[in-house]
């Protein structure tokens, strides 16, 4: 990070930096945390407004919260990111969701994020959440700047997030299978709005199958050269 987003951040907050993946700086996190309720958000999400309040007051009777997201950017691939998600994750409780507010309590004693996963990490550490009790959704939504969407780029940080995948797989095998097909119910569900956008619907279902693709090769390839 930024120098400069450094001392802005230790204005308001208490910083600290662990690495190199996120699994492990999320960690520290939950652990040097002061309060009861922990908030996982990326460096390129913005919260609206009602987000706490709402997570505050929905916690109750649930063991975590997923909170939507509406993707903003620029350029045509982000544009079909945002609609992908707007269908799948929006408008339907997606199995692609991740909790991101809870109890400090709970996710030490879950043992935090794995950190020998990695892309899908957050996805594992919902999975075990929900192993241990109820996970809603709150109405408000918060931003999620993708910037501008590299078709390729997309493509790679697929093929590099493989090399976790198998130990996921293996994990959550019918999970895991739903959660990459190319085709979501989702999408068969509000076929409407993919025929009244035709465009971002091809690209959208262009981009996630290239990813899906690259993730498979990458599954393949990193097996048989570990051998």
């Amino acid at each position: 990070m930024d120098e400069k987003y450094k001392k802005i951040i230790k204005k308001y907050a208490r910083y600290f930096q662990d690495g190199p993946e996120r699994s492990i700086q999320r960690n520290r996190g939950i652990k040097e945390a002061k309060g009861e309720y922990i908030l996982i958000i990326d460096q390129d999400m913005y919260l609206t407004p009602e987000v706490i309040e709402e997570c505050y007051g929905c916690l109750k009777g649930n063991i975590a919260l997923t909170i939507p997201e509406i993707s903003i950017g620029s350029g045509f691939w982000t544009e079909c990111v945002a609609f992908e998600r707007y269908i799948s994750i929006y408008l339907e409780e997606g199995m692609n969701e991740c909790c991101r507010f809870f109890r400090k309590t709970d996710a030490l004693a879950i043992g935090g994020y794995d950190t020998t996963i990695v892309g899908v990490e957050d996805s594992d550490f919902h999975y075990r959440m929900k192993a241990k009790g109820t996970i809603g959704k709150i109405k408000e939504y918060l931003y999620h700047d993708e910037g501008r969407t590299s078709f390729f780029g997309r493509i790679k940080k697929k093929y590099y997030y493989s090399k976790a995948f198998r130990k996921y797989l293996k994990r959550y095998p019918d999970i895991a299978i739903a959660q990459f097909f190319p085709i979501k119910k989702a999408y068969v569900k509000h076929w409407k709005i993919f025929l009244k956008n035709p465009v971002l619907a091809g690209g959208a279902i262009l981009l996630r199958s290239a990813e899906v693709m690259a993730g498979f090769l990458g599954l393949i390839l990193k097996n048989k050269y570990a051998k």
